[in-house]
């Protein structure tokens, strides 16, 4: 089992500025009356995490007094800490800043503005049985257009935004404790760390099976459609 979790929810959210106007932060934005950090904590919870550490920035005070010190879903008590960035430090300086309150063997680092119903246990497992220093969710990639079907020169077939069949990273992700010492100070940590964990052959991947649903939303049209469609 793993028991802690880092959420990364310190960015400005420039994009979703046209829904939150800028009075407050893109995990504060709200899905059918819960916070999008509510839905990743929850998702978490629901997978066997006890402690969260939320990575902050942006409005920070307005997430800590919404969530204050745990939270309580599905009658099980989640504890909540925090870190600060007092600067902009990337996802990667954000982990290393957030990891001084790691005290586990591994630890999960989320995205904190999605949206999924994707069973972890896989995840969990797989990483736990190889000898990997990280795991990372994989889910197949929805087209941002309708997609065309053509045969002998005639239209066959309109299909909306359909699943491609290539995979992107799910924001969802796995490390050994250990490996937080090598995080970026300062820094992305998909520029840095994770490409080091590939390049010496250990950063595992989990594919999504299909069927689940996943959305990272980013702009107010996805925030207006997750809004519609999710009913985790």
């Amino acid at each position: 089992m793993i028991e802690e979790a880092i959420i990364l929810s310190g960015g400005v959210g420039s994009r979703m500025q046209g829904a939150t106007m800028s009075k407050y932060p893109k995990g504060l934005a709200m899905v059918n009356d819960k916070p999008l950090l509510y839905w990743c904590i929850k998702w978490l919870g629901d997978n066997g995490v006890s402690k969260v550490i939320l990575a902050l920035g942006h409005l920070a005070e307005n997430i800590i007094e919404y969530f204050g010190e745990h939270i309580e879903i599905g009658g099980k008590k989640i504890e909540i800490l925090y870190s600060i960035e007092k600067e902009k430090l990337g996802s990667g300086g954000a982990v290393k800043l957030a990891s001084q309150y790691i005290t586990g063997d591994n630890c999960f680092i989320m995205n904190g503005d999605l949206l999924t119903d994707i069973p972890g246990d896989k995840m969990i497992s797989q990483h736990l049985e190889e000898d990997v220093d990280g795991t990372m969710l994989l889910v197949k990639l929805r087209s941002r257009f309708g997609v065309v079907e053509v045969d002998n020169k005639l239209i066959s077939k309109f299909v909306e935004k359909p699943m491609l069949p290539v995979f992107i990273h799910a924001g969802i992700d796995i490390v050994k404790s250990e490996i937080l010492k090598e995080f970026p100070d300062k820094g992305q940590m998909e520029d840095t760390i994770f490409v080091e964990m590939a390049n010496r052959g250990s950063f595992g991947a989990v594919h999504a099976e299909d069927g689940y649903f996943w959305e990272a939303v980013d702009t107010p049209k996805e925030l207006k459609e997750a809004n519609k469609n999710w009913k985790y």
